[in-house]
């Protein structure tokens, strides 16, 4: 089929046309493939507040369901409404993992253990390609952290490589996944765009037939990438593929075959979508309608909640007189700080909205801490000038106005074009006008930054001002979203008008933000400590703001702020029957945990977190997860702590290996929370347990008044080895008093070690360790090799 273009004609395929889709080609029959991001849903191509999407429960959430078919029904949710739009491909599951705890995008990723990490994974690709639409999953490899993440390089020895960083993406291979993204950083010195030995595994190796495409601006150069084997260059227009690639290959430096690999392998993929001349979308599974997607995702959040403590607290009885505290009841957090922020139509609802309606006997309510976060401008009350609910957008080129529309936020990113206004690469200035309406008097904080020099102003008066950033992580300064800003004093009910305007050079991306703090609230703090002694039970709802997790920039300490801190052990103070809701996308340092009755870790659950937490409080659901990530006693008892970049920009991954619950396990050290752990509100016997084949079996009785879901988790030890891994697991749902037999799969590779190139078991008697957590073992079989 590509045997009528010329060079210069296949290499056009082989970078994206525009930051959203790659270039048509008529003679092959081939129309644009049409990609997007989408970890937590499906970002705007064009980053416009005013298209919605279904807001995913986050990969760590995922993570804590422990079961593939939940995070399938989830991923079929998001192919279902890809396929409405008209998407070909969908950037996800995220398959790195969360092995410091620490990483800015921890809340993306499944788990910091790789065979649940690739269940999980696998089940999200299955989910999204039984619509017909491709799963991408990234980053290959090792992409772990975010600081310096375009430079820096993951050193990482053949073992570790192997057993543990690739193995997520193994699965997603073997589960069928149309095409992969590689990472940023460097492995072991090499860019992995250009890394052939870690692509020679994948295309080779395991046999991969799909299409491998860079992480955006990802590329530096054209041969490295181009022998290696990647095949699409993303964003398009081409950089460093399309003519400069044809100009390699016709130079001799690029083999003709390699090209032709490229392009076949998009061609490949554009006839699984139906995007290629004859072809249809591979659909093999029934769509997700509409108006069944929220009640998935609800589900889906449900699944994911942990109990991790209940001093006989939850569920919460009828009637219960109710206090939610906390800066995350009516200000909760869904999603970290990438560039591809989702919106959801009509918002989603509140922690206390949910409480409010599900306990309409009356709930009292207060933040607790004097702070309120910042958001952008336009989630407050602001208008255009002539009077118009939004913000006024205006692009200028030349002086001359090229654009004007109203707007409904105020954080915009183009990618190679502004829809209405002409490329980015263009110089010009962008002005964002606002009349803003203070709801009470105080100092309120603006802020405003962008990809160009950047001006604030309120009522004439210049504010603050931040000069273009410098040139390095382009994507990694568009998701920080970073801006300046100062306070000024303004009174209740009184308007002024905001105006921010930046000005650039012309660029591949151009973004723009303003931010608005509200004054903080004093007495916060004693106002919860009244209420929490007046209620019979608290829940207390904290965690993260947006901007905790973030994008190219890692977290320096688990912990949480301190105003949060303070203010559960002056709750629990007050009241002992106090609830802690964890709505943070990540493992979090939790010394307080034994002063309350009850902690339950909520994660970022999407759009039905809420909903969710509803009705795990009120006991209409379990929690039904399992912890995916380990919670230490404290951040000392990681192997990754103090774990840094050297002057090379290289991390030495084989210094903290292994990491996890496998280190603690080495070292001797308890977890506060235990991988694998999770409580609900029954009670489960685990029978004798025994080996048959690659499967362990064993009944499972509910021995308490509940219905309820047990986990059983299967651990093995090779000989000689000082600590066990995850090598299967299985979830069953029993009524109360009843049995029914488990059994749990272990694949070939549980087995396997690899040793001097290759895949060994290694011999004598491996420990079949069976339980409910990493560190709740309650029984041992032996196999014998």
């Amino acid at each position: 089929m590509t045997g009528a273009l010329d060079t210069a004609r296949k290499a056009a395929l082989t970078a994206g046309e525009t930051g959203y889709r790659t270039p048509a080609e008529p003679a092959a029959g081939l129309r644009p493939v049409h990609l997007v991001d989408g970890p937590l849903g499906l970002v705007s191509p064009t980053f416009d507040e005013r298209e919605t999407s279904l807001l995913l429960p986050s990969g760590v959430a995922l993570g804590a369901t422990w079961d593939p078919d939940v995070v399938r029904s989830v991923a079929a949710a998001e192919g279902s409404e890809a396929r409405r739009r008209g998407f070909d491909a969908v950037y996800a599951p995220n398959l790195n993992l969360a092995r410091t705890g620490l990483s800015g995008r921890t809340f993306e990723m499944l788990s910091e253990d790789p065979l649940l990490a690739g269940v999980l994974g696998a089940a999200f690709v299955e989910g999204l390609q039984g619509q017909g639409v491709a799963a991408v999953p990234k980053h290959l490899v090792c992409n772990d952290t975010e600081t310096e993440r375009q430079r820096m390089s993951a050193d990482v020895d053949d073992t570790a490589l192997r057993e543990v960083y690739l193995r997520p993406f193994e699965h997603a291979v073997r589960a069928g996944a149309w095409a992969l993204m590689t990472a940023y950083n460097r492995l072991n010195g090499t860019p992995c765009a250009a890394h052939a030995e870690l692509l020679a595994i994948v295309k080779e190796e395991w046999g991969f037939d799909g299409l491998v495409v860079s992480d955006y601006f990802a590329l530096h150069e054209t041969l490295g990438p181009a022998l290696a084997g990647l095949d699409l260059e993303m964003p398009g227009p081409a950089i460093h593929f399309g003519a400069r690639l044809a100009e390699a290959v016709e130079r001799g430096e690029v083999p003709r075959e390699r090209l032709d690999d490229a392009v076949t392998r998009l061609l490949r993929l554009a006839a699984r979508v139906g995007a290629l001349e004859g072809s249809s979308r591979q659909v093999t599974a029934s769509a997700v309608p509409p108006e069944r997607a929220h009640q998935v995702l609800t589900d889906a959040a449900v699944a994911s909640f942990v109990l991790c403590r209940n001093d006989d607290v939850l569920p919460l009885e009828p009637g219960v007189r109710l206090a939610v505290i906390g800066p995350n009841t009516d200000r909760p957090c869904y999603q970290g700080a990438t560039f591809g922020r989702i919106r959801t139509e009509g918002g989603a609802t509140t922690p206390l909205d949910a409480l409010r309606k599900r306990f309409p006997g009356g709930v009292m309510h207060e933040r607790g801490v004097d702070s309120v976060p910042a958001a952008t401008l336009g989630a407050f009350d602001v208008s255009t000038p002539d009077g118009r609910p939004g913000v006024l957008l205006e692009h200028f080129r030349g002086g001359e106005s090229v654009l004007s529309e109203v707007r409904g936020d105020s954080a915009f990113i183009w990618f190679g074009e502004v829809p209405g206004a002409g490329p980015t690469t263009e110089p010009g200035v962008l002005r964002l006008t606002a009349v803003f309406t203070p709801e009470v008097a105080g100092r309120w904080t603006f802020g405003a930054g962008g990809s160009g020099a950047t001006v604030l102003s309120v009522d004439g008066v210049v504010l603050a001002s931040r000069p273009a950033p410098a040139p390095g992580d382009v994507m990694g300064q568009v998701a920080r979203a970073e801006t300046t800003g100062a306070g000024i004093e303004l009174r209740a009910g009184e308007q002024v008008t905001v105006v921010a305007e930046m000005t650039s050079a012309g660029s591949r991306v151009q973004a723009l933000t303003v931010s608005c703090t509200p004054p903080p609230e004093p007495g916060a703090l004693a106002r919860a400590r009244r209420v929490a002694a007046e209620a019979d039970v608290v829940v207390l709802v904290v965690g993260d703001e947006l901007e905790t997790s973030r994008e190219s920039r890692d977290l320096a300490t688990s912990a949480l702020p301190e105003a949060q801190q303070e203010l559960i052990r002056e709750v629990g103070r007050v009241n002992p029957r106090t609830v802690v809701v964890l709505n943070a996308g990540r493992p979090v340092d939790a010394p307080w945990a034994g002063d309350v009755g009850a902690v339950l870790q909520g994660w970022f659950g999407g759009q039905g977190f809420a909903d969710a937490l509803a009705r795990v409080l009120a006991g209409d659901d379990e929690p039904g997860g399992r912890m995916p990530v380990t919670v230490p006693l404290r951040d000392e008892d990681r192997s990754t702590h103090g774990e840094k970049l050297d002057a090379d920009l290289r991390r030495d991954y084989r210094a903290a290996e292994p990491t996890g619950y496998r280190h603690l396990a080495r070292t001797g050290r308890r977890a506060r929370f235990a991988f694998g752990s999770g409580l609900g509100y029954t009670t489960f016997r685990l029978g004798p347990a025994r080996l048959d084949g690659d499967l362990v079996r064993l009944d499972v009785t509910n021995t308490g008044p509940r219905r309820g879901r047990e986990v059983v988790q299967v651990y093995v030890r090779a000989p000689g080895e000082a600590d066990a891994r995850l090598a299967g697991f299985a979830g069953v749902r029993l009524e109360p008093g009843e049995t029914a037999e488990v059994a749990v799969a272990l694949e070939e590779r549980v087995w396997q070690r690899w040793r001097d190139g290759r895949w060994v078991v290694p011999p004598g008697g491996h420990e079949v360790l069976v339980g409910r957590s990493a560190e709740e073992i309650t029984q041992a079989l032996t196999r014998k090799w």
